[in-house]
């Protein structure tokens, strides 16, 4: 600056917003796991100071419900149409493709640290699907359920232990079915997999016979939480105000 000239008007500073902490928090996480994510790392990703960060998002925990929540945008949910258990299959497939692409995801729904206001989604859509499609509350709850469970328990066996142990060495002739039909299922992509047993999930129950909504023996009693009467197409009970827990963390 030359003598008696006015010193040059800083540049503003741009406000830090949640998406800009969502879109570094994302490039963090990505790049560094689960593990090397923490409030003070993803200040210095965004050039500030840990306290800006803390005014827009209480903690880690918090941090991670928003990045799933944004990750989750990319799950596509079809029409229904005519066709509810092709449009619940391919939503659960399109749910499986963006959490296997995004590893920390299973591990975050299992410690419960991923629920948003977005998460309940994908739940609304397959509840909504079956029982439009003449399920009961308490059919549709019992397969929401299977789905999450399955969903999420693929997930994290794929990580711990990938499918399917192949018999070898001392004591192999003892298991001829398993080597036959290992090399089947070797062949497959963990996709593949998925949508194999989720296929069979969803063949079982919707050959189950439809109930009433209004059907005790589908829904058991609300007000004591008894168990519905036994009968053929009953199943393990769950109460019509079950959500699963796997439901929190999914938009």
């Amino acid at each position: 600056m030359r003598h008696g000239e006015a010193p040059a008007p800083e540049r503003p500073t741009q406000p830090l917003t949640r998406p800009h902490i969502v879109a570094a928090g994302l490039r963090l996480l990505e790049r560094e796991g689960a593990a090397g994510l923490s409030m003070r790392k993803l200040a210095g990703e965004l050039g500030k100071a840990p306290a800006a960060v803390y005014r827009h998002v209480s903690d880690k925990r918090e941090l991670m419900s928003l990045l799933f929540d944004e990750v989750s945008r990319r799950i596509v949910l079809p029409e229904v149409g005519d066709d509810p258990r092709t449009a619940v299959l391919e939503a659960a497939q399109s749910a499986h493709r963006v959490m296997e692409e995004h590893g920390w995801i299973a591990a975050g729904m299992l410690d419960g640290a991923l629920l948003g206001a977005t998460s309940m989604r994908l739940s609304e859509f397959i509840l909504d699907a079956l029982v439009r499609d003449g399920m009961s509350d308490a059919q549709a709850a019992r397969l929401d359920l299977a789905i999450w469970q399955y969903l999420v328990g693929h997930l994290v066996a794929v990580r711990a232990a990938p499918y399917p142990p192949v018999p070898g060495g001392d004591g192999a002739e003892d298991y001829p079915t398993v080597r036959r039909v290992a090399p089947l299922v070797a062949s497959m992509s963990d996709h593949e997999r998925f949508t194999a047993g989720l296929v069979v999930l969803l063949e079982g129950a919707f050959a189950e016979p439809r109930a009433g909504h209004g059907d005790t023996a589908a829904h058991g009693d609300a007000a004591t939480g008894e168990a519905p009467s036994a009968g053929p197409s009953a199943g393990p009970y769950v109460s019509s105000s079950v959500t699963p827990s796997g439901a929190d963390a999914v938009e």
